[in-house]
């Protein structure tokens, strides 16, 4: 402690600021979202942080924090996060999102990629899933993100293979005035997992936000992936399932969303298909059908006033009162259908787009069909990979949406 009764780091600087402790706190040794929030519960970090510097914090679970303390300065702590581009934010704090105040599992600290501004802000609906899904799931999925998008509504999602995926990849594709995604990861802000949604992941920060409660760092752990769906449920309006195996992880949200009384709508699935198993159970145990993006909608107007569910001939309509947006109206200005747009903007990558459908075609079709040469063709087709546009199977493409 300092003279005057400031909490000082190990270096002896006097530390004021809650940002500063916040990510120092994150960052110690076994420090869990559930142990921070117990020693945050009704104080502020800077507090909490001077509390572990003196050795006498009754909260504080982990021995080692005292000493990582005054080995730790709060100033390095959050140079990091800014030179990551991650910001650090404390419950309570103007930035944190509305939705999540107040809510028993939000997080004491939250970290952001993006615009905190759009998480938790207008209508927002998660489209969650398997990650072993099949062609007919992540096209369902990637078709609701975009048209969702187009229609003013924010896709929240877990950046995960699948569905997950499908669904933000739709969302980035919906074109000028769409509204923006949000992410929320288990692992930290700059380790983007899997792999192979590092460029998913960038896109969502680009355009909208990505959320961890995990410090800077962190690789995947098991317990994190179910920890962070309550947050996804949180977020949202309504909860849509597309595809789940029984015991799925997005099963997980569903329960987070029913415990908080979030609507939890699914996607009929062929009763021979094991990825919807789960979500044909959900339908069993009542809950509504989702056919397109029309059912959503309604869902999500239904959530936001209130109401019981209007009759049929209202469906159309009832999205319009309550939020002012005309889905079919947003779909126009945004280009179209969606059918006609290719991500890319490059002639090859076009001519691909316009061969493709959802079918799968053979690299060899596509190439008669463009009149491409193998290597212009195979160039223009990882660029629309690249982009989340289509999916590659052994020796075919189709498009994701």
């Amino acid at each position: 402690m300092t003279a005057g009764g400031e909490p000082a780091v190990g270096s002896g600087r006097p530390v004021h600021d809650d940002v500063a402790c916040a990510a120092a706190l994150v960052g110690l040794p076994g420090m869990t979202p559930v142990r921070l929030a117990r020693l945050l519960h009704g104080r502020r970090p800077a507090a909490a942080w001077a509390a572990l510097l003196s050795g006498a914090d009754p909260t504080a679970s982990d021995p080692r924090w005292t000493v990582m303390a005054a080995a730790t300065d709060p100033v390095e702590a959050a140079a990091r996060y800014r030179t990551a581009g991650v910001e650090v934010i404390v419950e309570g704090d103007d930035r944190y999102p509305d939705r999540l105040r107040g809510d028993p599992g939000a997080p004491a600290v939250l970290l952001c990629r993006g615009d905190i501004a759009v998480a938790g802000v207008g209508p927002s609906v998660a489209v969650v899933g398997t990650r072993s899904a099949t062609p007919y799931g992540e096209q369902v999925a990637a078709e609701l993100g975009r048209d969702l998008a187009a229609a003013g509504v924010s896709v929240v999602s877990g950046l995960a293979l699948g569905i997950d995926a499908a669904a933000h990849a739709g969302a980035l594709a919906a074109g000028p005035g769409a509204r923006p995604p949000v992410g929320v990861a288990a692992t930290g802000l700059d380790v983007p997992y899997p792999r192979a949604n590092a460029r998913l992941w960038d896109g969502v920060a680009r355009a909208g936000a990505v959320l961890s409660e995990a410090p800077l760092g962190s690789p995947p752990r098991r317990g994190a992936f179910p920890a962070r769906n309550r947050i996804i449920a949180a977020l949202s309006d309504v909860v849509v399932v597309v595809e789940c195996h029984l015991g799925g992880g997005a099963l997980h949200t569903a329960e987070a969303a029913a415990r908080r009384g979030i609507p939890v709508v699914a996607v009929p699935g062929s009763v021979r298909s094991p990825a919807s198993r789960g979500t044909n159970g959900l339908l069993v145990d009542g809950c509504a059908p989702v056919r397109d993006v029309h059912d959503v909608l309604v869902a999500v107007s239904l959530a936001r006033a209130g109401r019981d569910a209007p009759a049929p001939a209202l469906r159309a309509r009832t999205f319009v009162a309550a939020t002012g947006r005309d889905v079919a109206g947003a779909l126009r200005a945004a280009g179209g259908s969606g059918d006609e747009r290719c991500p890319v903007d490059d002639a090859a990558a076009r001519a691909v787009w316009s061969a493709l459908g959802p079918d799968p075609l053979t690299s060899a079709a596509l190439a008669e069909r463009t009149g491409l040469t193998i290597g212009d063709l195979a160039r223009a087709c990882r660029r629309l990979l690249g982009a989340g546009a289509v999916i590659e199977g052994p020796g075919w493409w189709r498009r994701r949406w």
